[in-house]
């Protein structure tokens, strides 16, 4: 049976890659986080790239409430159950590689006002 990857890795805003921390082993996984726009109804597109398992160009992001606790995708902080998070949109049978992922709320408005 195939478990896919961690996805634990952390990136900035300008779309370079940083250092993931080290899962399980030797392997490290490093993906890029950008956002691309800002959306009506509280909504943001990203572009989330993982040269091992995904890439995706304008990815919506909706915002609601973590359901564990975890890692931001976008700045690596903290993330605690029931903190205001925005996750990626899952729409009819089409389920995102990275639906497992979290970024906090107050890290993306951040990082959306930032010239």
């Amino acid at each position: 049976m195939w478990n896919p990857p961690d996805l634990s890795g952390r990136s900035r805003l300008d779309g370079e890659p940083v250092n993931s921390r080290k899962p399980d082993g030797d392997h490290v996984r490093t993906y890029t986080v950008t956002v691309v726009e800002e959306l009506p109804n509280s909504l943001f597109a990203l572009r989330w790239h993982d040269p091992t398992l995904c890439n995706y160009e304008e990815q919506i992001w909706a915002p609601c409430l973590a359901r564990t606790t975890g890692r931001c995708a976008l700045s690596g902080e903290h993330i605690n159950k029931g903190d205001p998070v925005y996750r990626p949109r899952v729409r009819g049978r089409f389920i995102p590689l990275n639906r497992d992922e979290a970024i906090l709320a107050s890290e993306l408005i951040k990082a959306n006002t930032r010239d």
